[in-house]
């Protein structure tokens, strides 16, 4: 175990290079499998820390490895790395240097705070139980590059993890303060896209052509409905259209029409009585007028993130000896956002918490958001402290 106070002065020292470092970052975002320089950033900051680092699984994977004085269990510790194809909007001096991509996220954070999270504890090593793997992940974004590493056998690679904690900022809570809550925080996850395919024809005789506009529309607003047929106290369920594209002119009804949208759940009977409303919604408004559909999943589905009870008791001790009891809020809501965590935390007893970047702050995936400096040092005290207190 540690002082609150002598970790503290540890992470204050340090933190204005992780500041620092989290800018650099910030400026090179990258997507899905092409974290080239991110990656390369991050080895060279672990390696100048003078730790291991272990043979890369999906290429722009980095982990590095400290064993500590003392026995305890191996312990993951996990950022993502990933940004988005969007294009910044903050306004701040060390914005991203890539156009049509930015860390609208805060992946860059997250990465900051792991990295100083290992800086910190490579100076307690001596005190520090069991051992930790820092796990820099890439495409969770995407295209579910936990997903990948699970099936790639990354956790019972040597040595093999049998904790795991995870992060995200998040807005509209208090800065520097911890949101966890029981049971799943994020959600499952299924993208989709839909064609619709009939025969096209001139605007002024409808009657000789399959009105695949009209066809759709039906579809959307019986989403709407079964979502809230579906869903039920604790057991929410979204289902949401966000685009439709079809024909270009004004008189002529198209043979082509695309939805693509999102299903969220928390469970796999909830998540297939979605897909069973949308199949019957399709089959009576499309393949009765005579067109034709498709469904693809143009990512992987996301399983939902669960909260392991001992772990999730962990978290509020750790937060009350580091952050201070005000700092923990166990009571929060799940989330209908997704995070491929999941397929860690159904491997692993595992945690993840919501990291506050503030009450009115940009939400996250806006153009304008940016990661809090000023919760850097509240995410290197709890990732610490979930360590040390083991």
């Amino acid at each position: 175990m540690a002082e609150a106070s002598v970790l503290g002065e540890k992470i204050r020292a340090v933190l204005p290079d992780v500041r620092e470092l989290r800018h650099q970052l910030h400026q090179i975002p990258e997507i899905a499998f092409k974290e080239y320089k991110t990656s390369a950033r991050i080895r060279e900051y672990l390696e100048n820390l003078g730790l291991p680092i272990l043979p890369t699984t999906l290429g722009t994977d980095v982990t590095a490895v400290l064993k500590g004085g003392r026995p305890g269990p191996t312990v993951l510790l996990r950022s993502d790395i990933d940004a988005l194809p969007i294009e910044e909007a903050t306004g701040v001096p060390y914005a991203s240097r890539h156009p049509g991509y930015a860390h609208s996220c805060g992946h860059d954070g997250h990465m900051a705070v792991l990295l100083g999270t290992a800086t910190v504890l490579a100076q307690m090593q001596a005190q520090m139980p069991g051992t930790v793997q820092f796990l820099f992940q890439p495409a969770e974004e995407s295209d579910a590059g936990a997903k990948s590493l699970v099936e790639a056998g990354y956790l019972e690679q040597e040595p093999k993890p049998e904790i795991a904690f995870a992060l995200h900022g998040w807005p509209g809570v208090p800065a520097g303060a911890v949101e966890c809550c029981r049971g799943p925080i994020m959600a499952c996850t299924n993208d989709f896209e839909i064609t619709l395919t009939g025969t096209g024809g001139h605007g002024a005789v409808p009657e000789k052509a399959v009105d695949l506009i009209s066809a759709a529309s039906r579809f959307v607003l019986d989403m709407k409905q079964a979502a809230e047929e579906i869903s039920s106290p604790g057991n929410p369920a979204v289902i949401s259209v966000c685009t439709v594209n079809a024909g270009g002119v004004f008189n002529v009804f198209p043979d082509r029409l695309v939805m693509k949208g999102t299903t969220r759940f928390l469970n796999d009977d909830t998540g297939k009585r979605i897909k069973q409303a949308m199949k019957a919604s399709l089959d009576k408004h499309v393949l009765s007028i005579g067109a034709q559909y498709s469904i693809a999943s143009p990512k992987p589905d996301y399983l939902s993130v669960e909260t392991d009870p001992a772990l999730y008791k962990h978290a509020a001790a750790v937060t009350a000896k580091y952050l201070g009891k005000d700092k923990w809020n166990g009571d929060g809501v799940c989330s209908m956002c997704g995070d491929d965590f999941g397929f860690i935390s159904r491997k692993i007893p595992s945690l993840y918490f919501h990291l506050g970047m503030g009450e009115n702050y940009p939400s996250l995936h806006n153009p304008a958001y940016n990661f809090n400096d000023d919760a850097l040092e509240a995410g290197i005290r709890m990732m610490c402290g979930l360590v040390l207190e083991r």
